[in-house]
């Protein structure tokens, strides 16, 4: 199996043309207002008037300023994006290789990888999900090559692109606490703690010279609207625990969820071995299983059980400990099926790769829908609030979060019945449902459009 390099090399290819044809039937368009408002972020930087929203995300931005340079400067995040999404195959094969010096497990991770459809789904979001991802690998590669100033250097721009990704960086703190030497272990932390210091203050100096003292300000307020008002998700009003459960099971399924816990338990066990040359690669898979634990646990907590973009991270993550772990077991006892167990696998994990009922995001549809129909002339939504109004300029658009936004589609609905509209990320139990918007592929949100009707 590991046999001609070139062999799996061109696999990786072939799978990267594949996966390239089928990303290219998708547009490049803003698909949500968060990706609308790091558009807006390119022109012009400001935290305080949603350009983007609290933190600032500025490495991503500045790297979103230089992508306008060559490409559409509406859709340079969306590009951003997805340059970061073609990087973590590469870079799991990379990890992987590094780890089992196997080109067909390294091939396998990056294969893998490719056809999971959350990928897709990253890629054309326009956030900073999968460049923030490729930083973190990149530092995880330099921490098994015990490159600490590049460690610090690319956990910065991690944080500095997404710092929700914060558990990321302080799982691969652990790291140096298995070099044996206690100097080694202080100038690790110092190395990598100096650089990340650097690019923290060179980020928060870029967004206080566009905000001044009222970013903190604006800090407090959207942090505290960040874990107090989750808005409405898309299981209602259970806990967040088990909305996040419902979300995975119903993307991947109970046992591949259960199949994954198990797996990355087990990798932990390399932790607790002796210390030798054939071990040190060999924690560093358990390390990784810890990492993707301690990730999991901060998502489930912390994180809207809506967006399974926040689950990026244990996906890929466990791509990586699989690769390395569970193909082993296999490898040991039938080596030909390995190869074709570990693709059926996360192909059935993968659930759907795409609705084919339309090739743009579920907004886009929405907007293409009101385009078409200019008698509906007030919507009110509680998904892309300033995308719909910024793309439907013409139309009142009211953001459902106030109860006041329902009395004016009432009055609007009692004054001309076909002028009133609303647009939900979730089911609603009354209202006459007159669209759904589908989703292209797991971690998009589909789109529900209801005609209101005055009841009085």
């Amino acid at each position: 199996m590991n046999g001609n390099k070139y062999v799996w090399l061109l696999i990786i290819v072939a799978s990267y043309f594949l996966w390239g044809l089928y990303v290219n039937q998708y547009p490049i368009e803003i698909t949500s207002d968060d990706a609308f408002n790091f558009s807006r972020a390119v022109e012009r930087f400001s935290v305080l008037e949603f350009r983007p929203h609290f933190p600032g995300y500025p490495a991503f931005v500045i790297l979103n300023r230089v992508a306008a340079t060559i490409v559409n400067p509406i859709t340079a995040n969306v590009w951003v994006s997805l340059l970061g999404a073609l990087m973590l195959p590469l870079l799991v094969a990379r990890i992987v290789f590094i780890l089992s010096a196997s080109w067909w497990k390294s091939a396998l991770g990056c294969v893998v990888l490719l056809m999971q459809p959350l990928l897709a789904s990253m890629a054309l979001s326009g956030l900073s999900d999968p460049i923030a991802l490729a930083f973190f690998l990149m530092a995880v590669i330099s921490a098994i090559l015990q490159r600490n100033y590049h460690v610090g250097f690319w956990l910065g721009l991690m944080l500095a692109s997404r710092p929700s990704y914060f558990p990321l960086a302080m799982g691969l703190a652990l790291f140096p606490l298995f070099v044996p030497s206690r100097l080694l272990k202080l100038k690790a932390y110092f190395q990598a703690a100096s650089v990340i210091a650097i690019i923290g203050c060179v980020s928060l100096l870029f967004i206080l010279q566009h905000d001044g003292m009222a970013y903190f300000e604006e800090g407090v307020r959207f942090t505290q609207g960040h874990f107090e008002i989750w808005g409405n998700t898309a299981e209602g009003n259970q806990s967040q625990i088990i909305q996040w459960v419902k979300g995975l099971m119903s993307a991947y399924g109970l046992v591949v969820l259960n199949s994954i816990f198990i797996l990355l338990i087990w990798s932990l066990k390399t932790l607790f071995k002796k210390p030798s040359k054939q071990q040190l690669k060999a924690r560093c898979v358990g390390m990784i299983s810890l990492i993707t634990l301690i990730y999991w646990g901060w998502i489930t907590l912390g994180q809207n059980p809506d967006n399974l973009r926040h689950w990026a991270p244990v996906l890929v993550l466990v791509i990586i400990v699989f690769s390395m772990s569970f193909c082993s077991i296999f490898w040991q006892h039938n080596k030909r099926f390995v190869p074709l167990f570990i693709i059926l696998l996360f192909i059935v994990t993968g659930d759907k790769l795409t609705v084919e009922q339309s090739r743009q995001a579920p907004i886009q549809q929405a907007i293409a829908w009101f385009e078409v129909h200019p008698e509906a002339s007030i919507i009110g939504t509680n998904y892309s609030v300033n995308l719909l109004r910024d793309r439907l300029s013409e139309r009142a658009v009211y953001d459902m979060y106030y109860p006041s936004s329902n009395i004016k589609l009432h009055e609007a609905a009692l004054v001309s019945p076909e002028s009133a509209w609303r647009i939900s990320g979730s089911v609603l139990e009354k209202g006459i449902l007159v669209q759904q918007f589908s989703a292209r592929f797991i971690g998009e949100r589909a789109l529900y459009l209801y005609q209101i009707i005055d009841e009085q």
